[in-house]
């Protein structure tokens, strides 16, 4: 066989997706409208050639003619259907671009695309343990772990029903350490209350928020 008559694949860039995260993840909040995806014209494309999507190796866009004025470099902006990321899962996302002329076709490398539009937590939170019902200075909580916890959730407290200190959870608090918070005395006091009402939602990094936790009321000794 000779090798100079073997057909090699174009060497193509993967797809890009400006709203999702590194990993693939797409906000709940960007899926109510179609998702753009960037492509960068190949070296080789001409007039006439064409580029869609493929999602999960099925058609997912109309066929992008490549124009006159469509330079190698250039990026163009394709819409993927929000019709077709109904479902929670993981996708695969890739282009297929297309040569009248030879009729050929070569593939892009799969980019992934999750949706996720889960609330953590499930249908109940514990509520923050305090190790002393009485406190002075700083207040340190523990939040038990909960249903769907991951790297990146943000844990948002209500203090009396005023936004109190975030956190953000890290890798090692999945397996090593549990989640601490910390009220600081000067917030505490400066809610101006003998009794504070604690309660706490996550919202993941999709943007999905959880139910409010169980409540837990502490006093301050000023």
């Amino acid at each position: 066989m000779n090798d100079m008559n073997v057909k090699k694949p174009i060497p193509l860039p993967a797809a890009f997706v400006p709203a999702a995260y590194e990993d693939g993840l797409l906000k709940t909040a960007d899926l109510n409208a179609p998702v753009a995806v960037q492509v960068e014209v190949w070296p080789a494309a001409e007039t006439g050639y064409t580029v869609r999507l493929n999602l999960d190796g099925l058609p997912a866009t109309e066929e992008r003619v490549i124009t006159a004025t469509d330079k190698p470099g250039d990026i163009l902006t394709l819409y993927l259907s929000e019709n077709h990321l109904l479902k929670d899962k993981r996708y695969s996302l890739q282009y297929r671009i297309y040569s009248p002329i030879g009729e050929s076709e070569d593939f892009s490398p799969a980019i992934p695309l999750i949706v996720d539009r889960t609330p953590p937590g499930a249908a109940v939170l514990a509520p923050l343990f305090f190790a002393e019902g009485s406190i002075n200075g700083d207040a340190n909580a523990i939040l038990p772990g909960y249903a769907g916890m991951a790297i990146g959730d943000v844990v948002r407290t209500l203090c009396n029903g005023i936004s109190g200190p975030t956190h953000t959870v890290q890798a090692d608090e999945l397996t090593v350490r549990p989640i601490e918070i910390v009220f600081e005395a000067d917030y505490l006091l400066g809610l101006a209350a003998q009794e504070v009402t604690i309660e706490y939602v996550v919202v993941d990094r999709a943007g999905n928020p959880s139910f409010n936790s169980l409540p837990v009321t502490i006093s301050l000794t000023m």
